[in-house]
């Protein structure tokens, strides 16, 4: 029984492998949060290029071009920082 025990125990107090990466939940968190924000930006960017007050095709207005091009700029941006991250991670 006290073999159980102590299986148990080690379950939750034993050292992690040092081999094994490391998992911070705030990280996690923050990298699930901040990726439905930028989601739900896009979409409404989107969203008014296209169905705002009969999209971009139908008649041109300042907003959708605006949420155009912050839309191209925003997508830019995020395949740079994926460019960067996997040039960063390859060189390791």
């Amino acid at each position: 029984m006290k073999g159980l025990w102590r299986r148990w125990v080690d379950l939750f107090e034993a050292h992690d492998d040092p081999a094994e990466p490391h998992y911070d939940p705030i990280h996690l968190a923050v990298v699930l949060v901040a990726s439905q924000v930028v989601i739900g930006c896009l979409y409404w960017l989107l969203w008014t290029v296209f169905v705002y007050e009969g999209g971009i095709t139908h008649r041109l207005r300042l907003a959708h071009v605006v949420a155009l091009i912050v839309c191209a700029l925003a997508i830019a941006a995020l395949e740079e920082a994926d460019r960067r991250h996997r040039l960063h991670t390859t060189r390791k």
